[in-house]
């Protein structure tokens, strides 16, 4: 824009973009008509009433009005107007030439560059317009703006390390830049680092605080950044300014979800699917909203209407199918569970484990690849379809580092070798001519008995030490904090105080951070799962909420107690159990697992009491029993 200097007055032309920069694009009109009239030969006017007409979204009077004014005199930010309206008419190559007039004639002011880059891009020439673009920073290297301009350009064009090298120098020019801050945050998501955009998507919810669209991707960033709390409060406020948005909705469904508000939950993520009936990916989240409030039937009807859904991409496909083997499975229903439960390979992160031809489950001499997938604790747990494996060929079982030596004292019973080797190490040099998760094993090799063998282990593993006095108990009351739902299945120790200041038991810790306990707690010592087990093997009894400890516990026979969440895994559901003689619920696949579960949902510490006041008065018991 062209203005005055500071010691002369301003012309009306001036004045009237200067009313027009603040957003008063009538009142500069206003001021210009009567003007004109009178004054037809002031090109600068006519100037000024063509960028009116432009940001009135009247690009071809526009043209017109700056056709005028350059008939009357030559200015270079004349010919820049009317390239940015010829742009806007879908013009590229006039745009061009008048643009590059405008360079010509003041070849140090950057906006003719930018613009000039708009019209190379359109015209496809991507090389051209990208140095246009460095021209304009390099003439103002200051202006965050021309940063932000290349930034955008780069990414459009494939280029995300650069863009979002050049957007973080954008906002490192200017920080209280809204639009370099939005800017930043979308490239970060573009580029799968939604968590590292959660400052910069604050920043403009804060200088918006009623933006729904701002509120809406700061939400969407802090779920993604796992605080699911705060990202509720967020969402919710988008959702009551702009109650239609499905995506917000949505969000504050997987919240509720993360943090144990199911109900809410369910209604959130209804409303979703009313706004958006199409939308594959929300249909999947209120069936797993469904699912695990419990209602079966309606989670697996709509996971089979999406799964069978033209059109969707083969994610969402596979997130449907997937989702439907949980609730075959929580239902008990094998063959079909283990079948759609291959759909998780197509979800997995970094591609495949190894590029081995898939083993089909058939007998053969040369060995397969058994290799470990998801958490420590699914491994553990499909340990047991090892050995049926090895009646059918040898195997090379690749397990995590910290599984190795536990999963080397198991004691094999097939036809074939079992050799343990650690994820990482030397695997591929072993033989192996093709490769199996062990997850898959139940399903390639069609076994109709789900709970199957569990594995034993070599002595001295179980051998105790020396029992000491009273009743020692191992606790383990936390998981990965990075899963999901992991706010609904952790616990705060306080909670678990009934059971741990029992009189006559010891408490030793399964897991780090034993010193952040209020009450006594022996820390877990250094070491991996064998040594782990070991432990393990010292004890009465453990309790623990569903992680890798429990399967251990059950692997190893040990009177365990599983704290579990409402809606929890498909293995603790009531198809994976029985009920003891004393109304205890007992784990089919664990025969010496109790399996104790939130009666109703809920957020926060509340669920829990009940469980564990069951589990503390089983210990009572266990107490009076030895004394």
């Amino acid at each position: 824009m062209h203005t005055a200097s500071p010691h002369t007055p301003l012309t009306l032309a001036e004045t009237a973009l200067g009313l027009l920069a603040q957003g008063k694009a009538e009142q500069a009109a206003t001021l210009l008509r009567p003007h004109l009239a009178q004054n037809p030969q002031d090109g600068a006017a006519w100037h000024a009433f063509g960028c009116v007409a432009l940001a009135n979204g009247s690009a071809q009077a526009a043209v017109q009005c700056v056709a005028k004014a350059l008939e009357l005199e030559s200015q270079p930010h004349f010919y820049s107007t009317q390239g940015q309206a010829l742009l806007a008419l879908g013009h590229a190559e006039a745009a061009r030439a008048a643009l590059h007039v405008a360079i010509m004639q003041s070849p140090r002011d950057p906006r003719p560059h930018q613009l000039m880059a708009e019209a190379l891009e359109a015209l496809g020439r991507f090389d051209n317009a990208a140095q246009a673009l460095r021209n304009a920073v390099r003439l103002r290297p200051l202006e965050s703006e021309r940063h932000v301009a290349l930034a955008a350009f780069l990414a459009r064009h494939g280029q995300m390390a650069e863009a979002l090298v050049v957007s973080r120098h954008a906002v490192a020019i200017a920080p209280h830049s809204i639009l370099a801050q939005n800017q930043h945050a979308l490239l970060l998501e573009r580029a799968d680092k939604l968590p590292e955009a959660t400052p910069f998507f604050g920043a403009v919810a804060q200088a918006l605080p009623d933006n729904a669209a701002a509120l809406a991707n700061y939400g969407a960033a802090l779920y993604a950044k796992g605080d699911f709390a705060e990202a509720r409060s967020i969402g919710q406020r988008s959702a009551n300014l702009q109650p239609e948005a499905a995506e917000t909705q949505n969000n504050v469904g997987l919240s509720n979800l993360a943090l144990g508000a199911l109900p809410e939950a369910m209604q959130a993520l209804e409303q979703a699917r009313k706004l958006a009936p199409h939308d594959a990916r929300i249909a999947t989240n209120y069936g797993t909203a469904l699912s695990d409030m419990g209602y079966y039937t309606q989670a697996e009807a709509l996971f089979r209407q999406v799964e069978a859904t033209p059109n969707i991409t083969a994610l969402e496909r596979a997130r449907a199918r997937f989702n439907l083997a949980t609730v075959l499975l929580t239902e008990g229903r094998f063959k079909e569970g283990w079948a759609c439960f291959e759909a998780r390979k197509n979800l997995q992160i970094g591609g495949a484990f190894t590029t081995l031809p898939a083993w089909q489950g058939q007998a053969q001499t040369q060995p397969v690849l058994l290799y470990a997938e998801q958490g420590l604790g699914d491994c553990l747990h499909f340990l047991r379809y090892v050995n049926a494996a090895a009646c059918r060929t040898p195997v090379v079982l690749v397990v995590p580092q910290v599984l190795c030596s536990l999963v080397a004292h198991i004691v094999f019973e097939g036809t074939y070798t079992v050799q343990v080797v650690a994820r990482g190490e030397t695997a591929h040099t072993h033989g192996a001519v093709s490769a199996c998760s062990v997850l898959s094993l139940p399903h390639i090799m069609g076994m109709s008995a789900p709970f199957a063998w569990l594995p034993r282990f070599k002595q001295p593993l179980l051998a105790p030490e020396k029992k000491q006095q009273g009743l020692r108990i191992g606790l383990c009351w936390s998981g990965n904090p990075t899963y999901r739902f992991d706010k609904r299945r952790s616990i705060e120790l306080t909670v678990l105080e009934p059971l741990c200041t029992l009189p006559g038991i010891t408490v030793q810790a399964l897991q780090p951070e034993a010193h952040k306990s209020p009450f006594t707690l022996t820390p877990l010592p250094q070491g991996d799962m064998l040594q782990t087990a070991r432990l393990i093997a010292t004890l009465d009894c453990v309790v623990s909420v569903d992680t890798a400890v429990v399967h251990l516990a059950g692997l190893l026979g040990k009177p365990t107690w599983l704290l579990n969440r409402f809606g929890g895994d498909w293995r603790w559901a009531k198809a994976s159990t029985k009920v003891g003689g004393q109304g205890q619920v007992m784990s089919l696949w664990y025969p010496h697992t109790h399996v104790i579960t939130q009666p109703k949902p809920g957020e926060g510490n509340a669920p829990w009491h009940e469980p564990v006041q069951q589990v503390t008065a089983a210990l009572c018991k266990l107490v009076k029993k030895g004394a």
